[in-house]
């Protein structure tokens, strides 16, 4: 379900009150007895309420064209940030089980929240990448937990599910931004995917007869 914007609620209540306004106006002598006799109040209102109905309606509009237009940069980040979220939970994954090092599964994670922090401020626009965003944020916290409880040599049973389990939802919450990329775009994100892991790529490969994005 589409969160609805504060703005668009911005505007529906001041279409709400023109619209009480201009029933009142309709049914009630006494109510527009008043305005009769408060003609320059009544213009300003109206003018007021009017000129906020298309400033609100102007601004949302700029604001979904900026969003579009960054579309592809905000795909492009995320699909970066999700290729490294994988790694770091293969490198921790492999560390907690013994085939892999500590250290490289530490560099790993940092990087990740490092790619994170650097890319928030271009994924924090829309409620799709601030999701995504947020999935991240709490695999980087599961990836640290279990690399902290494991460090004396225990492994909590719960570990493996819930690390799949936030790497999912991270996997999840990535594929509908790929969808403004073209073909080729799709393709060599794709293949970036596919040389972290080859066995569950981060990113769904693009069907050959896939409709390109303009």
């Amino acid at each position: 379900m589409r969160k609805i914007h504060p703005q668009e609620w911005a505007a529906a209540a001041v279409m709400a009150v023109v619209l009480a306004l201009i029933a009142l106006d309709l049914v009630d002598h006494t109510f527009n007895a008043w305005f009769d006799r408060h003609s320059f109040a009544t213009d300003a209102v109206s003018t007021l309420l009017g000129l906020a109905v298309a400033a609100l309606v102007v601004d949302r509009i700029s604001d979904r064209r900026r969003l579009r237009d960054r579309a592809q940069v905000m795909a492009a980040q995320g699909a970066m940030i999700a290729a490294q979220a994988l790694r770091a939970t293969q490198t921790v994954t492999s560390a907690l089980d013994g085939s892999g090092d500590r250290d490289a599964a530490g560099d790993e994670l940092r990087t990740f929240v490092t790619m994170m922090l650097t890319g928030a401020p271009v994924l924090m626009d829309a409620p799709q990448t601030r999701e995504f965003l947020e999935c991240s944020q709490h695999l980087a916290a599961e990836l640290a937990r279990a690399l902290t409880v494991t460090r004396s040599g225990d492994h909590p049973d719960d570990i493996d599910q819930r690390l799949n389990d936030a790497a999912g939802r991270v996997r999840t919450t990535v594929q509908p931004l790929l969808r403004v990329l073209n073909l080729d775009q799709q393709s060599v994100l794709w293949s970036a995917a596919r040389a972290a892991d080859d066995d569950e790529p981060v990113i769904d490969p693009p069907a050959a007869d896939a409709p390109q994005a303009n």
